[in-house]
């Protein structure tokens, strides 16, 4: 019996204008048994977006990924993300990568549209294992002085690494993902998950073009329930450019790992 649930819940989120055009949150796999996931990634911006002083934004960055010598990688999903219509030719520790599936939305208010992509990458990360991973070839350059008129520039990636450890209890693993904007408020109903036992539960998420400097009130409820892990991600402002994992908070996208190993949430 499963007695633990482990939750990931991977939003792409552009906090923007509203928008339309667009890829509803939906589950794309679930995975049972002794796992745990972790995530790898980092930002091209240079700074927050809303604080460039000029439009500026780099072709690659890099990420270490530190398992534990009894962690065995079961999966590896590479996801990146941009303004404009999208570069879906890039490198990976020098490996041409092509995705597998596409996202995309448009920016109401403007009618410029901004993109992601998703590549199954299992079998790379389990020969690499442990290390620096790099990003290269996503070039956004010639998008940035446009979308830098109203400080939606932006471009990241991130590496989403499901693990098995026999030392970990039975878990269930869900991953969500599509690509949706935040205006006012994003609604969300995660169907497949099976609720047994919330202890230890967590929830991780990624969320593009988030803002340290802007806190509007950025808060995730399930249930009702506001999440939070402060002092990085606090209750009015969840989507604040922080890297939960590393405890970075200057990496301009968020990578979200909170758990809750006391609430009580009815999902």
């Amino acid at each position: 019996m499963i007695k633990k649930i482990t939750l990931i819940l991977f939003l792409f989120c552009l906090l923007i204008p509203v928008s339309f055009f667009a890829q509803d949150i939906s589950l794309y796999t679930q995975i049972n048994g002794r796992y745990d996931f972790t995530f790898v990634g980092n930002t091209l911006n240079t700074n927050e977006n809303s604080f460039m002083s000029s439009p500026t934004i780099l072709t690659s960055s890099s990420a270490d990924l530190n398992l534990a010598s009894t962690d065995v990688i079961e999966r590896a999903y590479l996801y990146w993300a941009g303004c404009g219509t999208g570069d879906f030719n890039v490198q990976l520790n020098g490996i041409d990568i092509t995705p597998d599936r596409t996202f995309s939305i448009i920016q109401a208010s403007s009618g410029w549209p901004h993109f992601s992509a998703f590549k199954d990458i299992t079998a790379q990360v389990q020969a690499t294992g442990n290390g620096t991973y790099t990003l290269s070839d996503l070039d956004l350059t010639a998008e940035i002085p446009q979308y830098f008129q109203n400080r939606t520039n932006f471009g990241g990636w991130a590496i989403i690494v499901v693990y098995q450890n026999d030392a970990l209890p039975l878990n269930q693993l869900n991953i969500y993902d599509g690509m949706q904007a935040v205006p006012d408020r994003i609604d969300i109903s995660l169907n497949s998950l099976n609720v047994i036992d919330n202890f230890d539960a967590k929830i991780g998420f990624l969320a593009w073009e988030g803002d340290v400097g802007i806190a509007n009130n950025e808060s995730l409820t399930i249930n009702g329930s506001v999440l939070s892990n402060p002092p990085l991600n606090p209750s009015n402002n969840a989507f604040n450019s922080t890297n939960s994992v590393t405890g970075s908070n200057s990496l301009f996208l968020s990578l979200i790992h909170i758990s809750e190993p006391t609430r009580q949430a009815e999902i």
